[in-house]
């Protein structure tokens, strides 16, 4: 289990980074899952009224993003600030659908395993999102908060330039089974921990992340340690090891921008 002096140690961290950047508080992106909602409680505890959180519907959005944000921002009183992407997603996404340029097949999201259609309309939605945020926050000096999860950066399972696009990391040291367990120790609304995770870009939850990995988080999450540990791994089922190892093989520089360095 999570220790519970986790919380505070977090928010004692973020205090640190956001003063190092001479900010005055926190953005931080809501969409109704649990892990903008641990990062919007965490800043709320660690920022007082220096916290905006911000809903961003755009053709991926169902109506429980909104209403779970709204539910996390009532229970932990965030102001937010409602911004319709959708006006901006749907004719940009015609536009680019526009250019006279092939487009090729592809199996997954860009480096990563993981399964996907039109990767290339999907991301906009992210993008999109993360550069609106980026707007509010140099506006009002606050940093972007980072609400992605040890899991899914190790999958690879984030857009880069989108909602890989952040400040700060709070949660991206721990995965996502301690995720839930944080939830509990904050006091997320029973709705939002017991939500199925996706990836909001379908507008249908049809993009669920287990269903897109092959395997549960708390499947990935236990199989990972291990590998870590150097622990037996035959405990566990061949095909489920063989997934994990795939899947983090696959986005293992996904971060990392390659530059030509010049000969001394």
């Amino acid at each position: 289990m999570i220790d519970e002096n986790l919380t505070k140690e977090i928010q004692d961290w973020m205090q640190k980074e956001v003063e190092k950047r001479n900010a005055d508080g926190a953005v931080v992106g809501l969409s109704g899952g649990i892990d903008s909602s641990v990062v919007g409680a965490l800043s709320k505890k660690a920022f007082g009224d220096n916290v905006l959180g911000v809903m961003l519907p755009a053709n991926g959005t169902v109506t429980k993003d909104v209403e779970y944000s709204e539910m996390l921002a009532d229970k932990f009183d965030i102001e937010t600030l409602k911004v319709n992407m959708k006006e901006i997603n749907e004719p940009l996404e015609k536009r680019l659908q526009s250019i006279d340029i092939e487009g090729n097949e592809q199996e997954h999201w860009p480096q990563t395993k993981i399964p996907t259609p039109n990767p290339a309309e999907q991301n906009i939605q992210t993008r999109l999102r993360m550069m609106t945020l980026y707007y509010i926050a140099e506006k009002k000096n606050y940093v972007v908060m980072g609400t992605s999860n040890k899991s899914e950066i190790l999958t690879g399972y984030y857009t880069l330039h989108g909602d890989g696009a952040t400040d700060m990391r709070p949660i991206g040291d721990l995965n996502k089974t301690q995720v839930w367990e944080l939830a509990e120790v904050l006091g997320i609304p029973e709705e939002i921990i017991n939500r199925p995770p996706t990836g909001g870009c379908r507008g249908d939850e049809s993009d669920r992340d287990e269903k897109e990995f092959g395997i549960s988080y708390q499947d990935f999450d236990k199989i990972y340690e291990s590998i870590n540990n150097n622990d037996d791994l035959s405990k566990f089922e061949e095909g489920d090891v063989k997934r994990v190892k795939e899947l983090i093989d696959a986005a293992q520089e996904k971060d990392h921008i390659p530059t030509f360095k010049i000969a001394e």
